[in-house]
């Protein structure tokens, strides 16, 4: 029987680690860092959109298979909350989204709504948005958010059900034997595992980790196929009245350059979360080749949640995205915490799905470039089929190590980068931002599983 390793628990490595487990004819071994879920993934998060409104076919093509799995599949459903979504756009998205439906025959409501419209419905949620320009707003009454911690909580343990084992430990690099093929991986406290087949679902430390693996071949190096990006989410609570009006509103993605950032709606708690709709990247030497590097940062704060107080800029930032997305409405909200979500991100923003081309039994699945979570109930299935060779084309050479064509389209056009971390912390004293504690966390026995080692380890 063929033995996997699949490093990173995120949402592509938990979805692959769970098809494969329930397939059968292999050993699967999940390996992270962290207790999981891991609070410094991408995919560990408060709340997330889901939606399918993708002019790109293939994605929505993907989402077309995905969509009745958050709506039905017990694993999802109870996550997944159809509060629909408005995208205030001054492009021809809405236009494309609709006609895109209607090309693939997919029922779906969406439609243009004046703007008029939009402010006086939800309870007046949206009275004062910053919607300047716009005659309409896209509003698509089929979509909307899901539980994300939740929901991947639920995958890593339905995984474990399946069969698929756990492996705690920080992988430091994965090792080569002869001819450059891989044999394995090598975590930071020595100790070595050995798999056939050795995928890497590792987001914005994957160029990190390749480069410490082989730091004078270039070959094995992601290059500027993937960039280490982090992106700014922070959430407030909101009570009474205000909490009342905000119930079962849409999700909200204000692409207009003034505000540039998306509401999740708001949780049963109270919690309404939101995101900066940019990213940045984060330049530092890099200890193994000498060459500058984007790279997730090693201070926890600059990954994980925090407290109320954090970096001047992203403060301001989030100020100005939440005032944008709500108005006078949210004037008097504070915000709880904020965080820097790091995800990976591709020229294109489509995903790097492949085997590496320069090392046998070695596979990368990353490239998430902020929109890859909604993706969870199918994204396995379609890695998987990468590892066996079956991917079909157009998805293989989308995704492929190197493309053979570049036709300048963006899966994912919001999120652009508009500077580099170092920038904004050199003046910062990061010591006084305090890490959020949640009230809830999350342990290994809530996940019904215990530390394996796996067959093959030395």
């Amino acid at each position: 029987m063929r033995s996997v390793l699949v490093v990173g628990a995120g949402n592509f490595g938990a979805a692959t680690a769970l098809h494969l487990a329930k397939e059968g004819g292999c050993r699967v071994t999940l390996v992270d860092s962290e207790v999981l879920p891991n609070p410094r993934s991408a995919s560990h998060d408060v709340n997330k959109i889901v939606r399918d409104d993708y002019p790109d076919k293939l994605y929505m093509r993907m989402l077309h298979k995905a969509m009745p799995q958050w709506r039905n599949h017990s694993l999802y459903k109870q996550w997944y909350h159809e509060v629909g979504m408005l995208r205030a756009d001054n492009t021809d998205f809405g236009e494309n989204s609709i006609a895109a439906y209607k090309s693939f025959g997919i029922r779906n409501e969406s439609r243009m709504l004046p703007v008029s419209e939009v402010r006086q419905r939800w309870n007046g949620a949206f009275a004062t948005t910053n919607l300047d320009g716009l005659s309409h707003v896209l509003y698509n009454p089929n979509v909307g958010y899901a539980e994300a911690d939740k929901a991947l909580n639920d995958v890593i343990k339905a995984a474990f059900d399946a069969g698929a084992e756990f492996l705690l430990g920080r992988v430091d690099k994965v090792i080569f034997g002869p001819g450059n093929r891989c044999i394995g991986i090598r975590l930071d406290d020595g100790e070595v595992h050995m798999a056939d087949q050795i995928l890497l679902c590792t987001g914005a430390r994957t160029g990190a980790i390749l480069a410490r693996s082989a730091p004078e071949n270039r070959d094995m190096h992601v290059g500027d196929r993937v960039t280490a990006t982090g992106a700014v989410s922070f959430w407030a609570k909101l009570h009474g009245a205000q909490r009342d009006r905000f119930a079962n509103v849409p999700v909200m993605k204000n692409c207009l350059p003034q505000v540039k950032g998306e509401s999740m709606s708001m949780l049963s708690n109270g919690t309404i979360k939101f995101n900066c709709d940019l990213c940045f990247t984060n330049y530092v030497t890099d200890p193994a080749t000498g060459e500058k590097m984007s790279v997730v940062p090693s201070e926890p704060v600059l990954q994980v949640w925090t407290r109320s107080k954090f970096i001047k800029f992203f403060e301001g930032r989030a100020r100005k995205t939440l005032d944008g997305l709500y108005g006078k409405e949210v004037e008097n909200v504070h915000v709880e915490a904020y965080r820097m979500c790091w995800d990976a991100s591709t020229p294109t923003h489509d995903f790097l799905i492949s085997p590496h081309p320069h090392s046998e039994n070695l596979y990368v699945a990353t490239g998430g470039s902020f929109h890859g979570w909604k993706f969870l109930p199918v994204i396995g299935e379609y890695i998987a089929a990468m590892m066996d060779g079956t991917l079909s084309q157009e998805y293989a050479e989308r995704w492929a190590w190197d493309k053979t064509s570049g036709d300048g389209h963006s899966a994912n056009p919001t999120y652009q980068v508009i500077g580099d971390l170092q920038e904004w912390i050199a003046t910062e004293d990061l010591s006084v931002i305090e890490l959020y504690e949640p009230e809830e966390p999350v342990s290994v026995g809530d996940l019904g599983m215990g530390t394996k080692t796996p067959a093959g380890s030395v």
